[in-house]
């Protein structure tokens, strides 16, 4: 009987120790620490993901005003690097979402599609028209080798690229169709299906319409380039 009441007397001490008490109170922070946690991942990492990609839209809004405002900047690599730099920023973001479950992958395949075609017919078209460049003026200097031709160059190609109306229409809806993917996932912010679709049937029209410029040539003008 003594014994039982010593050993009951222990664990009530034990219970009621500091010791104890600061371990049950670390486990309990532990847990709500946890709980905030988890719960700051969930809802920050989207408004994060959303404000880094506005503002890389806002910095190609940014660079494109510069060039139109101030000609003299504008140079004939830019109009390659620019659209190109679009093109990959948009791929990999759609890419990413289409991962997520936030675009189709049939809308996100045809606008990598489109790209990669863009990109290939561009450099055809240009390697194309620098050789013809090139084997003209080797006939004048009667030297046929092209060996040593860049397709690139800055200073030498013929053509750079200038973008239809309906390309940068596309460019502005694609990148507020994945801001609008980003933003779904912001638990604040709820988006309507109805727009989400309209805009991806928008989207899907305009990616089609737009290649057609980069396709056949038309978007490549003369760079002046002599």
């Amino acid at each position: 009987s003594s014994s039982a009441t010593v050993g009951v007397s222990k664990t009530a001490a034990d219970v009621s120790s500091p010791i104890a008490a600061d371990v049950a109170v670390d486990t309990a922070t532990a847990a709500d620490l946890s709980i905030i946690t988890t719960n700051l991942d969930l809802s920050s990492t989207p408004v994060i993901a959303l404000s880094l990609f506005l503002l890389l839209g806002f910095t190609d809004f940014l660079d494109g005003y510069i060039a139109r405002t101030y000609p003299s900047t504008a140079t004939v690599i830019g109009t390659y690097l620019d659209p190109f730099a679009d093109k990959f920023l948009i791929s990999i973001m759609s890419l990413t979402l289409c991962y997520t479950g936030s675009l189709p992958g049939m809308l996100v395949g045809l606008w990598v599609a489109r790209d990669v075609g863009i990109v290939g017919s561009v450099y055809w078209l240009v390697k194309r028209e620098t050789v013809r460049k090139q084997s003209s003026k080797n006939q004048n200097d009667d030297d046929d080798d092209n060996s040593n031709m860049a397709v690139m160059d800055p200073q030498n190609t013929p053509l750079k690229v200038q973008a239809s109306f309906t390309s940068k229409v596309n460019t502005v809806l694609q990148i507020g169709l994945i801001a609008m993917g980003i933003a779904g996932e912001v638990p604040s912010i709820n988006i309507p299906p109805e727009l989400m679709t309209s805009l991806i049937w928008i989207t899907a029209g305009t990616t089609i319409g737009s290649s057609l410029g980069y396709l056949d040539g038309s978007a490549l003008k003369k760079s002046g380039n002599k």
